[in-house]
């Protein structure tokens, strides 16, 4: 539950207080075919799929009502133990993650953009290109879900 209010805090205040902003897509799908579909999207890019968490108890606790709101938490293991290893600050931030949340027979898909991160670390040149490459994997891989038709 912590975990889940964490991120949500994340989502939410990040962006005032970094400059960060969120990637967000409407996708045509209902909310669990648009999971399943992301997760082989997210594979497709070479990312491991870590964890999905179910966000839809702890938002009724808040009165929240979401028939579907889940978290996909993905990256390149490899990648991010390194990453950490050498900037544990990084931790609230890694693995990457998509928020899915129902609405009726479509379904939101959001991210924070990982280059508004380059403002917390004055442009570290390293860094800078990391956050480029999962910039640009997470638009990739939102457009491919947003344009994404069911096969017939």
């Amino acid at each position: 539950m912590k975990q889940i209010i964490l991120l949500l805090l994340l989502l939410m205040a990040a962006p005032l207080h970094a400059g960060q902003k969120l990637l967000m897509v409407r996708v045509n799908m209902k909310a669990q075919q648009t999971m399943d579909v992301l997760k082989e999207t997210v594979r497709e890019y070479g990312y491991e799929v870590a964890h999905v968490q179910r966000c839809d108890g702890g938002m009724a606790k808040f009165h929240y009502k979401s028939d579907f709101y889940r978290v996909l938490f993905f990256g390149k293991l490899a990648e991010v133990r390194g990453i950490l290893k050498a900037y544990p600050e990084l931790a609230p931030f890694l693995p990457l993650k998509i928020a899915v949340i129902a609405e009726k027979n479509q379904t939101v898909l959001a991210a924070m953009d990982p280059t508004a991160l380059a403002r917390l670390y004055g442009h570290h040149p390293v860094l800078d290109v990391q956050f480029a490459r999962w910039h640009s994997d997470l638009q990739a891989i939102l457009e491919e879900m947003r344009t994404f038709r069911k096969p017939e």
